[in-house]
């Protein structure tokens, strides 16, 4: 137990259980267009990766992710499977991230262990994210928040929240680049603005809005305004907004409980739905009764966690939403949602779910069999996001083999393979 209880060896044993989980998905040749493309602009930044840093603009549009997706060219080429390894990895990482946060704030090592495990095996963001060249960016920009949160609330703890320590320059240091990842640095500030506010008295009862939080919204505010000016992309939730202001509200609200949804009820109509076994469209044509079920649960769930629920669960239940309020906002004219925006919210549905897990096993301890029955809970989850995940891999296989994808991959290497054949026919024999 000793052993089990050392940092280095969880993390060590739950890369071994991300490899066994999602090995298989190692062997799959690239099978979307946006993987093309990725593998395509690094072939031309490998040219010159100065450029990233000339313009201006670059600067606030993606250069680490970039300088990533180049780095990976200059190790693997056109090879997927290691980048697909390198997401592996970084889940494994991100898996002992939700270990080390868990533990931060539920001091309990079998339901902290038990959340890593269910996060590791894919609940509720059913492993989507992994199995794409381009699902490095939400992995990083996880990691990247996942580290600054721990840091952050490390430091409230321990130093009281003082700007000129170690752990808060880093926590500052990592924001910045977290920022130079993704827009969606706003959810990481509203997880501090909950975690303070829950966790008011155990903080000292020290003002909520202060001078550590106060500096990271200023941060984050200029790098907001400069991506807006010298940046290349405008944010996706302005290209998102529908007519009215009212239809957005009430769509965007409508998209909130919809991912909320995906967390336990992951069916939107899709090919993969189309395809399914027959019991699984039957489940499909029964959907709106179970989503409305659904969400009355999570709102029931919701209500009473908030007013009964342990500081802690509290927490992480405004963790679920405020993680996905960007992506609601971002989808609001769509009818289909991504399960890769699950990523970071299925931290916290995976903690409770722990949480509650290990609440059942401790009010049944006494009874020899039935204290395992709560075990079926999750286990249930860990079936169905296996289920998700080996048809996603199947279809993703499936997709890989058509005409036109075998045909843009063989240009993509010829493309690439050119310029080196060339210099070979120039050199003197």
């Amino acid at each position: 137990m000793r052993i089990l209880q050392r940092r280095p060896t969880i993390l060590l044993l739950l890369a071994v259980l991300v490899f066994a989980v999602y090995g298989r998905i190692l062997s799959v040749p690239i099978w979307n267009q946006a993987d093309i493309g990725i593998l395509h602009d690094a072939w031309l930044l490998s040219a010159d990766p100065l450029i990233l840093f000339r313009y201006l603009g670059n600067i606030f549009s993606q250069p680490l992710l970039q300088l990533g997706f180049l780095g990976g060219f200059r190790l693997f080429g056109t090879d997927p499977a290691g980048y697909l390894a390198l997401n592996l990895l970084i889940h494994a990482l991100n898996c002992f991230l939700v270990f080390q946060l868990s533990m931060l704030l539920f001091p309990r090592f079998g339901m902290s262990l038990l959340a890593s495990i269910l996060f590791a095996f894919s609940v509720g963001h059913y492993g989507k994210i992994l199995m794409s060249i381009s699902g490095l960016e939400p992995l990083v920009t996880a990691s990247l928040y996942l580290t600054v949160l721990i840091c952050l609330i490390r430091n409230d703890l321990h130093n009281e929240g003082r700007i000129g320590s170690p752990l808060y320059l880093i926590s500052l240091a990592l924001l910045a680049v977290a920022g130079l990842t993704s827009t969606a640095s706003l959810s990481m500030l509203g997880c501090l603005l909950a975690y303070k506010f829950f966790f008011y008295k155990e903080r000292g009862r020290r003002g909520i809005f202060s001078a550590d939080l106060m500096l990271l919204v200023l941060v984050g505010a200029v790098f907001y305004v400069a991506q807006g000016i010298w940046g290349w992309e405008e944010s996706s939730i302005g290209r998102a907004q529908p007519r009215t202001t009212l239809n957005f509200t009430w769509i965007s609200l409508k998209n909130i409980f919809r991912y909320l949804n995906l967390l336990i009820f992951p069916m939107q109509q899709s090919s993969l739905v189309q395809s399914g076994h027959p019991l699984i469209q039957l489940v499909y044509e029964w959907r709106t009764p179970i989503r409305v079920m659904v969400s009355l649960m999570i709102i029931a769930f919701g209500f009473f966690g908030i007013v009964f629920g342990s500081r802690p669960i509290r927490f992480f239940l405004a963790w679920t939403v405020i993680t996905v309020l960007p992506f609601a906002l971002a989808s609001a004219d769509r009818g289909w949602l991504n399960l890769q925006s699950l990523y970071v919210s299925a931290v916290g549905f995976c903690i409770i779910l722990a949480s509650g897990t290990s609440a059942g096993c401790s009010l049944l301890s006494h009874h020899r069999r039935r204290r395992l029955v709560p075990l079926l809970i999750p286990l249930f989850m860990v079936l169905v996001a296996q289920t998700v995940a080996v048809r996603l891999d199947g279809q993703n296989r499936r997709n890989a083999l058509r005409p036109e994808m075998v045909e843009i991959r063989e240009r993509l290497e010829a493309e690439i393979l050119a310029p080196a054949d060339r210099n070979d026919a120039d050199r003197p024999g």
